[in-house]
């Protein structure tokens, strides 16, 4: 069960990073246009900043559900059902909104628009039609059902004469029952987990800035397990990380919200509590004084080979907002120093709200951007310095008490190896012409091509399955292959290659393939 769990959470994982990843990508754009539509602007640079804000935030922002359905269904179905599994997500999501509609029709329990529109009946508009309100809660569920049903049944076989109806045609009419039937349920059952959801946002937007530390800490303690996903995705996009009417538009979640005040800055008079969320100091000051402990401790002959190791992490950390591969150097040496981390985490993001900075910003691309996109009188922009220093002094001074005093034996301290160039063992070899020995090193150290099961990745990390985990040699894995760290869970390996993973990734599929047609 616990392996079947881990395995389901990491999947899940990779599917919801993937429609997150382009959220980050219009965060971006439309910070930009936010500057374009500042007062002193010219009426031609505004024009512009409405017109493509505008676009931006109804076609992405507010079709954000439809857009997770598609992306989790197709991230979550086998490589050959990929297709499929897209086109269903979106016939399925549409099927849910006008079932669900019908339904509320017949039994007369369509809200009436009052002055605030359907703001507070439990109902909005979707694609035009006025359904139960779930916001992106209904597309990840949808989904994960679709991608579940086309990889549990894409292989039905019919008789030769049904034989076009087989596979995914026949998931198609299983679907569409079941999605009928979940659209009625819905109506009853929503309107009891949206008060749940409003009594959790209303508890942890009165904690202040204690909610926030408890944020931090967990986000953190959590990513190991890579389950830090489940924590943040539902605070940044769903009503649990708080709920705002702007310009006359209801938004759930703290970035939705964020992008929302950045659209309308000049008709918002106090930031929303939930953009504590998005003040983090995580990706940018903290690895800094992380970094700067590590190599202050290390032995002063290592120093310079440290930090040709250490700057790569931090550049990657301060301009992509991914920390891992930095993190990663220190996990599994001391769970005390991953402890210790997390709390400065958490107290980092106490700090920030305490003294009022209402800016979104996980790397430095955002922070310079949006310093310019909203007043001062808003974002308390300037303080950004100050904690910035406060921030990285702090972290610092943590990391080498504990390293010195529990004599932890981080990059280039005694009993501690500075990771240079992996070394290529004869297991991987260079027999097989066109493919690099990391690469040759990485399946041979999962147990060969035969013994992968799944292979995908996240931001930073390879994630795979292997079907007998005995097969697996992390010593040589963490010998010859060059990563930030190894996290070995049985039979569900994590390899943290920072940034370039992806390619990494297609890398080792090439190979795979490689392999099983030469020992075909």
């Amino acid at each position: 069960m616990k392996e079947k769990f881990i395995k389901s959470a990491s999947v899940f994982s990779k599917a919801i990073i993937q429609p997150v990843m382009f959220m980050a990508v219009t965060g971006i754009i439309l910070s930009v246009c936010a500057i374009l539509k500042l007062e002193f602007m010219p009426n031609f640079t505004k024009n512009i900043g409405d017109f493509i804000f505008n676009i931006l935030s109804g076609g992405m922002i507010g079709q954000l559900s439809a857009i997770f359905c598609v992306g989790i269904a197709a991230a979550l179905a086998k490589p050959k059902y990929k297709t499929d599994a897209a086109i269903l997500g979106i016939i399925t999501f549409l099927i849910f909104l006008y079932a669900n509609n019908s339904w509320l029709t017949i039994t007369d329990r369509l809200a009436v628009a009052g002055e605030q529109g359907l703001y507070g009946t439990g109902q909005g508009m979707v694609f035009g039609i006025q359904v139960t309100d779930m916001g992106v809660f209904l597309g990840i569920s949808l989904g994960v059902f679709v991608g579940w049903m086309v990889n549990k049944f894409g292989d039905i076989k019919l008789h030769k004469y049904l034989s076009p109806y087989a596979g995914t045609k026949s998931v198609y009419i299983l679907i569409v029952f079941a999605t009928i039937l979940f659209a009625i349920g819905i109506t009853y059952v929503w309107p009891m987990v949206n008060s749940a959801v409003e009594a959790v946002v209303k508890t942890t937007t009165t904690a202040g800035s204690v909610g926030f530390f408890f944020y931090g800490f967990l986000n953190r303690l959590l990513l190991p397990v890579g389950l830090h996903h489940f924590l943040w995705m539902p605070i940044f996009y769903t009503p649990l990380g708080g709920i705002a009417e702007i310009a006359g538009q209801t938004y759930n979640g703290a970035f939705n919200i964020w992008l929302a005040e950045l659209g309308n800055a000049s008709q918002i008079t106090t930031m929303h509590p939930s953009i504590g969320y998005l003040s983090n100091f995580g990706s940018i000051s903290l690895p800094i004084g992380i970094a700067f402990a590590i190599w202050k401790t290390a032995r002063p002959e290592n120093r310079k080979k440290v930090a040709t190791i250490l700057i790569p992490t931090v550049t990657t950390a301060f301009l992509a907002g991914v920390t891992e591969p930095l993190e990663f150097l220190f996990l599994f040496l001391s769970p005390v120093l991953w402890v210790a981390h997390a709390v400065v985490y958490g107290l980092s993001l106490f700090i920030t709200n305490l003294v009022g900075i209402a800016i979104q910003f996980d790397t430095g691309i955002n922070m310079i951007i949006n310093s310019f996109a909203l007043p001062t009188r808003l974002g308390h922009q300037y303080l950004i310095p100050v904690i910035f220093i406060a921030t990285a002094v702090l972290e610092y001074f943590v990391f080498k008490k504990l390293i010195v005093k529990l004599n932890i034996p981080t990059l280039g301290r005694e009993g501690a190896e500075v990771v240079s160039e992996p070394v290529i063992d004869s297991i991987g070899g260079n027999s097989d012409s066109g493919f690099e020995p990391q690469i040759q090193n990485i399946v041979a150290g999962l147990g060969g091509a035969d013994n992968i099961e799944n292979i995908i990745n996240c931001y930073t990390r390879l994630r795979v399955d292997v079907k007998d985990e005995k097969k697996v040699n992390i010593q040589f894995l963490k010998e010859n292959v060059k990563s930030s760290g190894i996290v070995d869970k049985g039979k569900h390996i994590q390899i943290v290659i920072g940034m370039g993973v992806e390619q990494e990734r297609e890398k080792v599929e090439a190979y795979i393939d490689y392999q099983k047609k030469v020992h075909a």
